[in-house]
């Protein structure tokens, strides 16, 4: 993928979020999905998606992830691993590949680094 740059480790060394590109990052599990994310396989470990956005954008944004990229669950709260945004969303259930039933992290990646 794109040069990634490890933002955190958590403290316990149980998951560690990585910036992907200029406003997504991820969480990513370093041993099964314990915490109920959802989307774990049995090559690849769970994680969740932080997108970085203006508030402008965040009605927009919720409507495209839930239509589009069907995931569970998110929650809009300020800027945690992202700076230089009024707002960060928080995804749970995202698949990792897009298909033919929704779009995947590589899509939201590929998204905005053609931006």
């Amino acid at each position: 993928m794109l040069n990634d740059l490890v933002l955190k480790v958590s403290p316990k060394g149980s998951f560690k979020v990585t910036q992907l590109c200029e406003n997504v990052a991820i969480c990513e599990a370093t041993k099964e999905d314990r915490y109920g994310w959802g989307n774990a396989t049995e090559t690849e470990l769970a994680f969740l998606v932080y997108l970085g956005c203006s508030e402008a954008e965040i009605s927009g944004y919720f409507k495209t992830i839930n239509t589009f990229y069907r995931c569970s669950w998110s929650e809009i709260r300020k800027p945690k691993y992202l700076k230089g945004y009024d707002a960060e969303i928080k995804i749970r259930g995202m698949q990792r590949y897009a298909d033919s039933y929704a779009f995947g992290l590589d899509y939201l990646v590929a998204r905005f680094v053609s931006r």
